[in-house]
């Protein structure tokens, strides 16, 4: 299929949708499920069938996700997993450095992804709710040129936007 007939999606505020996830090869699937054994095993923790299909699950959808929405996606996909079930897991994830923290939303909802991305920041559509990902050194030289001139060193940092879309103020207009 060429591109031009491919149809394109579009974000509710009106921009078109970005790529979709590339989903991990069964090699990388492997490497984190035996990450994850191996944290659990230092840790006494059990490696049990409901928390890899919950870690599965996150490092399939390559995405921006919150606890909640998290929950709903397991209990569609693998409805004997409970909510709490799911909770705690994302506690062991993020333990185990296959998930991190990365940003807090715009209602407050704090968001996981994968822990092995490389560095990038993020700008949260205030219209959408879309997340999206982004990496300009020169703002990475002027952190590090404010940080040494305040006489800090830095752990590390997150940087976020939240803005409105411009393409849904164009569509308004018209």
């Amino acid at each position: 299929m060429s591109k031009s007939s491919t149809p394109i999606r579009f974000l509710p505020c009106g921009r078109p949708r970005g790529c979709e996830a590339k989903r991990p090869s069964e090699e990388l699937l492997e490497v984190w499920q035996n990450q994850l054994k191996s944290y659990l095993i230092s840790q006494g923790l059990k490696y049990t069938h409901q928390r890899w299909k919950i870690a599965e699950l996150i490092l399939m959808s390559g995405g921006h996700l919150d606890a909640q929405g998290l929950v709903e996606q397991v209990k569609k996909k693998h409805s004997g997993i409970g909510s709490a079930t799911v909770y705690r897991s994302i506690k062991v994830l993020c333990d185990a450095s296959i998930l991190k923290e990365s940003l807090t939303d715009a209602n407050g909802r704090v968001i996981y992804e994968l822990f092995d991305e490389g560095h990038h920041d993020h700008i949260v559509c205030l219209d959408c709710d879309e997340i999206f990902e982004f990496h300009d050194e020169k703002i990475e030289l002027q952190q590090s040129a404010v940080v040494k001139q305040l006489d800090f060193r830095e752990v590390r940092h997150r940087h976020v936007v939240y803005a409105h879309c411009s393409y849904r103020a164009e569509n308004s207009t018209q």
